[in-house]
């Protein structure tokens, strides 16, 4: 028992193998295994593309926020926001041809423009409440790296704000936003980054924010203990699988076009048949 203890403490983990476990213990299982995901899965490219983009937006809000309203001068700061994506996300997009990034890269400009026209999402990143409010009086730190020699965990998050003696984590979604407050798996990513911070400022981080950039919503979650509780223990979870455990398939798996769906098939055809063969001898 002692000797699992001390391996399990060994193992290291990314706050991005948490969030991982929560779409599918197993993603966790072949990524620790290091088998490589071949460049974006089939069918997934424009998507792909469009939440980096919509990411590096949301990197940049501030310059969009200085411009005056006139619909070209959202659109330049727009354009001069994705024009160097391709550099800052080039291992991102390994494999991608450049006709089609360019053609992706072209309709997101035009559909974003768009978006600003109507008003409504324009408003609401010039509306400086909330985090927004934050960043400007504050600024922030872009991708701060935290280690836990600890908790044996690691992240790098989003956009760090210091705002006196507070230390506030911030993170990028490009998915959909929830009616109300933030999604159970962005909760438990600000806990684990909670910890991290409170270890490396010696402080307490009381908030964090989640930007669904794709709405333009910017919505504040209070740090709580059952966050913190869940994702210590979704941490032990993540330290079994990478020592070899393989987990089950979550609930709500996305297996279509998952990257990892023939070797997860492959493994889970080779346990039966082990099983199957260890249940026959023993009859």
């Amino acid at each position: 028992m002692e000797h699992k203890q001390e391996h399990e403490s060994t193992i290291k983990v990314k706050v991005s193998d948490l969030t991982q476990h929560l779409i599918c213990p197993r993603l966790v299982y072949f990524s620790a295994r290091e088998h490589e995901q071949h460049g974006i899965a089939k069918g997934k490219e424009r998507s792909v593309i469009e939440s980096i983009l919509l990411k590096e937006l949301a990197f940049n809000l501030h310059t969009i926020r200085d411009t005056k309203d006139e619909e070209d001068d959202v659109k330049r700061a727009i354009e001069d926001i994705v024009d160097g994506v391709e550099w800052i996300y080039k291992e991102e997009l390994k494999g991608v041809e450049k006709n089609f990034f360019e053609a992706v890269k072209t309709d997101f400009i035009r559909s974003q423009s768009m978006n600003t026209e109507n008003n409504e999402w324009l408003w609401k990143v010039k509306n400086e409440n909330g985090v927004l409010k934050l960043e400007k009086a504050h600024g922030y730190e872009r991708e701060h790296t935290m280690v836990s020699e600890k908790l044996s965990l690691s992240g790098s998050v989003d956009k760090l704000i210091r705002a006196g003696e507070e230390v506030i984590p911030c993170v990028i979604k490009t998915g959909k936003c929830p009616e109300y407050s933030v999604w159970k798996s962005d909760r438990v990513q600000l806990a684990a980054y909670a910890m991290l911070i409170e270890e490396e400022f010696e402080t307490t981080v009381k908030r964090g924010f989640v930007e669904y950039i794709r709405t333009a919503e910017f919505r504040e979650s209070q740090i709580r203990r059952r966050d913190k509780a869940l994702a210590l223990q979704i941490l032990k979870r993540v330290k079994r699988i990478k020592g070899g455990v393989f987990p089950e398939k979550g609930e709500n798996a996305p297996c279509d076009n998952c990257v990892f769906e023939e070797m997860c098939e492959t493994k889970k055809t080779l346990l039966s048949k082990l099983f199957g063969t260890i249940l026959y001898s023993v009859y």
